[in-house]
């Protein structure tokens, strides 16, 4: 099973992409890879917990982590964590690049599933990457 942890500021935008996801185009795919979306109440993280703390927990229990502004610059920041604690086994991080796209567009919104579906089918070269953003 795969698990995705949404950031806290996209808890509607993955009842979309979870919905989309469990359309016919997307079955084989979604039955293969058995992802599941868990939120931070399930991983028992506050809202506005720091992005160290949540690429940790991603680590440690084999999550991805799927986000839209988590920030570039400071000690505690994601991108200073990965650079900092990223190692080749680290799990990637998925960033959207236009997450306000996904209400807009079907298109754009098969587009990040595909690109997110592509990256879990590579999951090994994937590995140690920091962020992927998807669209690809």
């Amino acid at each position: 099973m795969i698990t995705i942890l949404i950031d806290a500021n996209l808890d509607g935008h993955s009842e979309l992409l979870d919905t989309r996801l469990r359309s016919e185009k997307w079955d084989e795919f979604r039955d293969q890879l058995e992802i599941r979306f868990a939120h931070f109440g399930d991983v028992r993280l506050d809202r506005d917990s720091k992005d160290d703390l949540i690429w940790r927990i991603c680590q440690g229990r084999g999550m991805y982590l799927l986000t839209a502004n988590r920030s570039m610059e400071g000690h505690d920041f994601l991108e200073a964590t990965i650079r900092r604690e990223g190692t080749d086994l680290s799990f990637p991080v998925f960033t959207l690049a236009d997450s306000n796209r996904l209400y807009e567009s079907t298109a754009y919104l098969d587009k990040v599933i595909e690109s997110i579906l592509e990256y879990l089918l590579d999951e090994p070269n994937c590995r140690g990457t920091g962020r992927l953003f998807v669209p690809r």
